[in-house]
């Protein structure tokens, strides 16, 4: 009986640990999350200046009068797809566009073209 109870024992433990895992990888922060800008002296600058660095969340981004929410998120390592609805001036929108991640550079491409950010400290 005794020999039983250590093996559920064991057996919940091991399932408490492969949970855990599973939760510490979805906790994890991906890569683009951060404060990005063509500059470091913009990175100083307020969400009001024209200029401002970009604000990239899990969920989605801010930059002066551009607001996005992110609707998926799909990982094409070392790059992410994004779709997104954005609100740019007022007018909404839905755009798509691809993370790029290479070190302290994030690399933002869309129907417009591509630009790099560098990360704030």
């Amino acid at each position: 009986m005794r020999v039983v109870s250590r093996h559920a024992d064991a057996l919940a433990l091991l399932a408490i640990m492969v949970v855990s895992a599973a939760d510490g990888a979805r906790a994890q922060t991906p890569p683009f999350v951060g404060k990005w800008a063509s500059q470091p002296s913009q990175c100083r600058l307020q969400q009001q200046s024209e200029n401002a660095p970009m604000i990239v969340g899990r969920n989605g981004y801010d930059q002066h009068e551009t607001h996005c929410k992110f609707k998926s998120v799909r990982p094409q390592m070392p790059a992410y797809a994004v779709k997104a609805q954005c609100n740019v001036e007022g007018d909404a929108q839905d755009i798509d566009f691809v993370f790029q991640i290479a070190g302290n550079r994030l690399t933002i491409r869309d129907e417009a073209g591509s630009r790099v950010l560098q990360r704030c400290p």
